[in-house]
């Protein structure tokens, strides 16, 4: 009984590195142009103003923080899915980052709890909106793009 805990625990924990290696190496994929600035305008996130009140030594108000995470997370998630074409599949580390982040967000109210370095996880939670952000930026501009070169 014993043994078969230790080998889900460690199973687990070697999913978990190898999604987190994932996402980092996504996270380091470079835009040609920032396209998040017209998401950000265009839909008024919340991460940006997020990012400016965890300055050290701040008082955040977590419970807030958390819910404007998983705000943006909705709005960006859905258009990830549902922004370019409703019929094209978003791609296989697309997905992974989507769980991760679900992930990280859900134990987001433990590690406040707890005191595990919860500023960390909020910036890495912003981070990876930045991301889905220019993600979606990039989509929609090169489907409208392709959309003015089929339409003329």
């Amino acid at each position: 009984m014993v043994l078969s805990f230790l080998i889900v625990v460690f199973s687990s924990a070697l999913l978990l590195f190898y999604v987190q290696s994932i996402c980092k190496k996504v996270l380091q994929r470079e835009f040609r142009r920032p396209y998040c600035e017209k998401v950000l305008t265009a839909m008024h996130l919340e991460y940006p103003r997020l990012l400016a009140a965890f300055s050290p030594g701040a008082s955040v108000d977590y419970s807030r923080a958390h819910l404007a995470l998983k705000c943006d997370f909705i709005a960006l998630s859905y258009l990830l899915k549902n922004g370019d074409d409703p019929h094209r599949l978003i791609s296989r580390h697309e997905r992974i980052m989507l769980f991760y982040f679900s992930f990280l967000l859900f134990c987001l109210p433990f590690r406040h709890t707890l005191h595990l370095r919860e500023q960390e996880a909020v910036f890495k939670l912003s981070t990876m909106l930045q991301f889905f952000a220019n993600l979606v930026g990039e989509k929609l501009t090169v489907t409208a793009f392709g959309s003015l070169l089929n339409g003329s």
